[in-house]
């Protein structure tokens, strides 16, 4: 730290306040004009912080009503505004939120006088594998399945950036600059749902551009490296090779370079999952993980804060014991989510499978053949009611209802990262309320625990 104060530094200039992306006027605040201020990074932390602070501290979010805390995004500068106040808490996850994690990076390096705390500290986490898909034990001497999709995988993030089925294009490469190059990794999935193996010499990829003035593109075993030579586009086509015989090509896809490129994803948080809140039980360790951190913050009032965790910690726990007596006597062991996949905690605690097409982030969209493994799961498994997340919308939900044979109905359940008006002006827009009166009997409908 140089000496100076966040105030100090919010009158000397700008230029060390500036986080891309972080954004907007607070929306929701529990004011308390005399006491601490401590602002939070989604509804579902503000929710927990406002119950643990009670009427000693301000609480506010910047994440407006209706908005997931993970897909949403602000427009505007918010650090100034976060370092005003006196504590921030968010979730240290690579991905989850970028601008949240950006901003709690620029508060440790640069004000030490903003407490931060981390709801994820003493949760441990579950991996979360992102893809769908089996790996393919497979000698291609047996005679192979025809591949019925394919899929570039960003080498840096990790991420699918494009993916090729039914015959065309869905996302691309992001746009390179003149002088970057970038690392794609093919992957061929055949009409099993299953990854092909590249390993191997009788495999080989291939990619070929049809104005190398543009771009090169250079294949190592797995790896596509695009390298630009000026400014422009050019279409580039991916095949798959079997011994001599070529068994796949795509579609060609569009290569862009420009002056101003296209960075990519950001790293995902997709190795763990993040989104703990979803159980009941662990949801009462980030509250004493913010209760141990507004003590630290206003030691003066630690019994309030003692007081007001221990009340809200029982709540939390009446609501687990409510989920698993009524989740207890059920008919089946498996539920389809047909949004992002935000329950893995919660089917975790009450001992149930949790199917879903999409991925942890709001912004993944499903495959045709996604969905139609989704129909064969609920068939399967006879599911009768199919789930929706609110926010996510029920196009997905409603698209395999109509293809199941064995599902009549959808559900909705709120992943709790935010609420609506409405929500609270009926009295269950607040977490506890969400999971009681939305999540609770929608999963006893999903499960046959009616």
């Amino acid at each position: 730290m140089n000496g100076y104060t966040r105030r100090e530094l919010l009158r000397v200039g700008g230029g060390s306040l500036a986080v891309g992306g972080v954004a907007g006027c607070l929306d929701r605040t529990d004011a308390n004009s005399d006491g601490l201020v401590v602002h939070t990074s989604f509804f579902t932390l503000y929710d927990f912080t406002r119950n643990v602070a009670g009427d000693q501290l301000s609480v506010s979010t910047p994440v407006p009503a209706e908005q997931h805390g993970h897909g949403w995004e602000p427009s505007t500068n918010l650090l100034p505004e976060i370092v005003d106040g006196d504590a921030f808490v968010y979730l240290d996850a690579d991905g989850f939120q970028p601008w949240a994690e950006a901003a709690a990076a620029e508060i440790e390096a640069n004000y030490d006088d903003v407490q931060l705390i981390n709801v994820l500290e003493d949760i441990d986490l579950v991996e979360y594998e992102s893809d769908h898909h089996d790996e393919y034990d497979h000698n291609p001497s047996d005679g192979y399945g025809s591949v019925a999709e394919l899929e570039l995988v960003d080498a840096q993030s990790r991420q699918v950036v494009a993916q090729f089925h039914f015959g065309h294009w869905h996302g691309a490469v992001p746009t390179l600059g003149v002088d970057d190059t970038r690392r794609i990794e093919p992957r061929f999935i055949d009409s099993e749902n299953a990854v092909i193996p590249l390993e191997g010499d009788e495999y080989r990829i291939e990619a070929n551009v049809d104005d190398s003035d543009i771009l090169s593109a250079d294949v190592d075993g797995e790896t596509i490296t695009l390298t630009p030579n000026s400014v422009g586009e050019t279409p580039v086509t991916i095949e798959l090779w079997v011994d001599d015989e070529q068994v796949f090509a795509a579609e060609p896809a569009t290569v862009s370079v420009d002056d101003e490129p296209d960075p990519g994803p950001e790293p995902d948080h997709g190795l763990v999952d993040v989104k703990f809140f979803s159980d009941p039980v662990l949801a009462q360790q980030g509250v004493r993980t913010i209760r141990d951190g507004l003590i630290e913050l206003d030691d003066a009032h630690e019994s309030t804060y003692r007081e007001n965790a221990a009340d809200y910690i029982e709540q939390l726990d009446a609501l687990h014991e409510q989920f698993r007596a009524e989740l207890a006597d059920r008919d089946r062991q498996q539920v389809l989510l047909a949004s992002h996949d935000s329950f893995s905690y919660l089917g975790r605690r009450y001992g149930f499978e949790i199917e879903t097409p999409v991925g942890l982030s709001p912004n993944d969209e499903p495959s045709t053949r996604d969905i139609a493994a989704a129909v064969d799961f609920v068939d399967d498994h006879e599911i009768s009611h199919v789930l929706w997340d609110y926010f996510d919308g029920d196009e997905t939900a409603e698209a395999i209802v109509a293809e199941a044979e064995t599902a009549t109905e959808t559900a909705m359940v709120s992943a709790a990262e935010s609420s609506l008006d409405d929500w609270n002006a009926d009295g269950y827009g607040d977490y506890i309320g969400q999971m009681r009166e939305i999540n609770l009997p929608a999963f006893k409908a999903a499960l046959g625990a009616d």
